[in-house]
């Protein structure tokens, strides 16, 4: 045979943003060896008449550090097209980790990222196959992974690994920094592509406290960012929140020489329109020459919660006692009290963004306002209240708004309310979508499962802001999901279609791609549950010449690579 594996009479789409073309691809040894024309036989052929035939999609924004331990397909992500992801990201993972600090780290996963702790505790089990970051990247490499992993060294496991507990309540030593700087020099010559870091104030871990990258102080930021641009390769990831901090960002780059990502630019995150100013100045920077891009997501940003640990409330100074609760019982008691009861409510009554989650009508055309102007029972035990607004709720029954939610929690603490956050006003999304300076990402995948699912985010993009809305054509959405991300990332062998590259390719039907309506599955390690969306439109899926089987079905033979980054 020619080919291993023959895509036939397919529009390519080849990832760089050029006019698509009719024409086969011919694969062989996990490698495209003709595009275009292929003639010849083959030992499978694929039919794509009518489909779109581009580069597996690259997912730059996930949080699977944990998840491939347990799940090496690192779904749903594939089922999505996406063919490599990056983790680590916002400066959390799971290496280095010492034995001893295996359940902070756990427990700031539970936080800062919505994972379910009996998950992550029953998926990685009581003996982790490494300590060190060179032996978490090798336990990886031995994993018969489904998709193709690169991994970032974040800011908070190396921290916690140098200054123990310290690194949640204090800047650090010069010695401590040296330290953390060794780890970071050792995980760039192990192929790590980046280091990542958050100042984000959402983040917040375990009891409470800031994640241990909040208490770096910058200096600590640039003598590790020296490092990484030392390595001679990768990136620097900065989680802010949604204030950017525009000289930072050109600090970090001059320290380094290496691409900074920041995130988020989010429609809405500083008031109604702010994502203009933002645009226009990491449009300027990026035409000063500077590498530093924005991350930006196309999907709306929805959580569902529940009172185990209701995150949309992890800023709120009232909410102080509740995330110092550490079990079930104490954050009943806590929703009890008359005295947090009134805090929150006077939170409520204050002036400012959050005056609008309970009552009263949005300031007119203030969107930062209308951003928490209502939450939604997702789930309850009585069924009746299902998909109610809990406004309404608390009118029909005449309390405060504020008592029920938290009768509600105290009954059930799975009580699961929906809060829709940022990036809601279409819009405004449409101008994110549409600069070619923004970096489409933010999937999450592998975080906040039960809360939101946004790791559909690439066959989103195709069905509704290319095929829905027209808001960018399809050859610009694939350049934004495949050779834009590898580029920046410094993934040079992904994210084209090309002779002599490997063979990542996803098969989908524009006339009819998406992302179906969420919904909830319990297929997590300990019989957690999490959120998911299953792919429309998208025949095959293609990892280093390896067609996936459906979604849901393990391959025989797993054809994903651990991507070992160097200079």
């Amino acid at each position: 045979m020619d080919y291993d594996l023959k895509i036939v009479g397919g529009e390519i789409v080849d990832g760089s943003g050029r006019p698509r073309y009719r024409g086969d691809v011919g694969i062989k040894d996990g490698s495209v060896v003709a595009l275009g024309e292929a003639p010849g036989s083959a030992r499978e052929a694929i039919d794509a008449n009518g489909m779109a035939v581009s580069p597996g999609f690259v997912d730059v924004h996930t949080h699977y550090d944990a998840q491939v331990l347990w799940d090496p397909m690192l779904t749903i992500s594939p089922w999505h097209g996406v063919t490599s992801v990056v983790v680590g990201n916002c400066g959390f993972g799971v290496a280095p980790t010492r034995p001893e600090h295996r359940d902070l780290v756990l427990r700031t996963l539970e936080r800062v990222e919505g994972m379910s702790l009996a998950a992550l505790k029953a998926g990685i089990g009581p003996d982790w196959p490494f300590e060190t970051f060179p032996e978490y990247m090798n336990a990886l490499e031995a994993r018969p992974l489904g998709i193709n992993v690169a991994v970032m060294v974040g800011h908070t496991p190396v921290r916690l690994s140098v200054m123990g507990d310290d690194s949640t309540t204090r800047a650090a030593t010069t010695a401590e920094v040296a330290a953390m700087k060794a780890i970071v020099a050792e995980a760039m010559a192990v192929g790590a592509v980046g280091f990542a870091t958050s100042v984000s104030k959402v983040h917040i871990g375990y009891s409470g406290r800031p994640v241990p990258s909040r208490l770096a102080e910058f200096s600590e930021m640039l003598e590790i960012a020296d490092t990484v641009g030392k390595s001679g390769h990768g990136i620097i990831h900065y989680n802010v929140g949604r204030e950017p901090r525009w000289g930072e960002y050109e600090a970090l780059h001059a320290k380094s020489g290496r691409p900074v990502i920041w995130t988020a630019l989010l429609a809405g995150s500083l008031g109604p329109n702010s994502h203009r100013e933002h645009l226009d100045k990491s449009g300027e920077q990026i035409a000063r020459g500077l590498k530093i891009y924005a991350q930006g997501a196309c999907r709306p940003i929805q959580i569902e919660f529940d009172f185990r640990s209701p995150v949309v409330f992890d800023t709120w100074a009232s909410f102080e006692k509740s995330r110092e609760a550490t079990d079930e019982a104490g954050r009943r008691a806590v929703y009890a009290d008359p005295e947090f009861r009134a805090r929150v409510k006077r939170q409520v009554a204050a002036r400012g963004p959050d005056d609008q989650w309970f009552a009263g009508k949005e300031a007119e055309g203030d969107t930062r306002r209308a951003m928490f102007r209502v939450l939604t029972v997702s789930w309850t035990k009585d069924a009746s209240l299902i998909e109610r607004n809990l406004i309404d709720l608390a009118t029909e029954r005449g309390v405060d708004p504020v008592d029920l939610m938290f009768d509600m929690a105290i009954e059930d603490l799975h009580t699961r309310m929906r809060a829709m956050v940022l990036n809601f006003v279409e819009d405004a999304v449409r101008e994110v979508v549409q600069d070619p300076n923004v970096l489409i990402a933010l999937g999450d995948g592998g975080a906040h499962m039960s809360q939101l699912c946004d790791a559909c985010y690439a066959t989103h993009l195709l069905g509704h802001w290319v095929r829905e809305d027209g808001a960018i054509t399809l050859e610009q959405a694939v350049h934004q999901l495949t050779q834009r991300p590898a580029d920046i990332f410094g993934l040079s062998d992904r994210g084209r279609l090309a002779v002599g590259l490997p063979a990542d390719v996803v098969v989908f039907d524009p006339a009819t791609v998406g992302a179906s309506p969420l919904e909830r599955v319990h297929d997590l390690p300990a019989g957690e549950d999490r959120l998911i969306s299953r792919p429309l439109g998208v025949k095959a899926v293609i990892v280093n010449g390896v067609k996936l089987p459906e979604p849901g079905t393990l391959p025989a033979h797993p054809s994903g690579k651990l991507l070992r980054q160097r200079a």
